[in-house]
């Protein structure tokens, strides 16, 4: 890629994190939505076919070794492209096509039982009309140094509050409670990335007979439900057990996550073996 490529100086571009599973790429079509919605948000037409994506990922993850009975991590990155030095990007006339196929490191068995300890930052979650989080974009320096200051804080990952103070999300993860059956997510004008797995575990929640609420969270909300997880596409759903320091629920994996996991797992798990019957 040029230096002079507008994602590597700007952070002018829009990717999608997908999870291999089996050899498939789970939730193919969500993801491949939200790179175009997300296009969309920055002025920028993808130019790629969504079978040209697809078969170039195929391709990369064949040359990396990814082993069809293996997991794996594939981030998919389209950049605005290489133009002339400046912000104005009206003379960069072709995307930049990226993929990166890695290790999936999911989490194992120990650390989905201990669960994580999170920390409310101080930073906050950009705002809509900064740069609408909608839009899964190269600008993650909010993201980054939220993580950076959670580390430092001795925990595992960041809760991003917004200027109203509400729950946004975690800074790769949405964030979700449960209480006394009931799961509560904040809502997308909250301004949070709609999640492909969000998308999931909301219509497998509802499949499952547990009511389902996008609603306003504040940080007491989160201290005081039975049980607080979060989820991403790779990881899956991780449950949160400590958040600045202070137990949630039992301070350990609680039944109402374990049994949406369970079920996430299995979905992933159909999808797959329906992809490459």
């Amino acid at each position: 890629m040029s230096v002079l490529d507008h994602g590597f100086l700007f952070g002018d571009s829009v990717y999608e994190v997908f999870w291999w599973h089996h050899g498939a790429l789970i939730q193919e079509k969500e993801h491949l939505d939200r790179l175009e919605a997300s296009a969309q948000r920055l002025y920028m037409d993808v130019q790629f076919t969504r079978e040209a994506l697809v078969e170039a990922v195929q391709t990369t993850a064949a040359a990396a070794g990814a082993s069809p009975d293996e997991d794996a991590y594939v981030r998919l990155i389209v950049t605005r492209g290489t133009g002339p030095l400046g912000l104005d990007f009206r003379q960069v006339p072709r995307r930049s096509l990226i993929i990166v196929v890695a290790p999936a490191n999911r989490p194992a068995a120990e650390v989905v039982e201990r669960g994580l300890s999170v920390a409310m930052v101080d930073r906050l979650r950009m705002s809509i009309k900064a740069l609408d989080p909608r839009a899964k974009t190269g600008n993650y320096l909010n993201n980054v140094l939220a993580l950076h200051e959670a580390r430092l804080a001795g925990a595992d990952e960041a809760i991003m509050l917004n200027a109203a103070g509400d729950v946004t999300e975690a800074t790769t993860a949405n964030v979700y409670t449960l209480r006394a059956g009931r799961l509560v997510t904040p809502p997308l004008d909250a301004g949070i990335l709609e999640g492909t797995t969000r998308m999931r575990i909301l219509g497998l929640c509802k499949d499952l007979g547990i009511e389902v609420s996008e609603t306003t969270l504040r940080p007491d909300d989160l201290l005081s439900a039975d049980e607080v997880f979060l989820s991403s596409s790779v990881k899956g759903i991780l449950p949160v057990t400590a958040i600045d320091d202070r137990p949630v629920g039992q301070g350990s994996l609680g039944p109402g996550t374990r049994r949406i996991r369970e079920a996430f797992e299995a979905a992933a798990d159909a999808e797959a073996a329906a992809r490459l019957a």
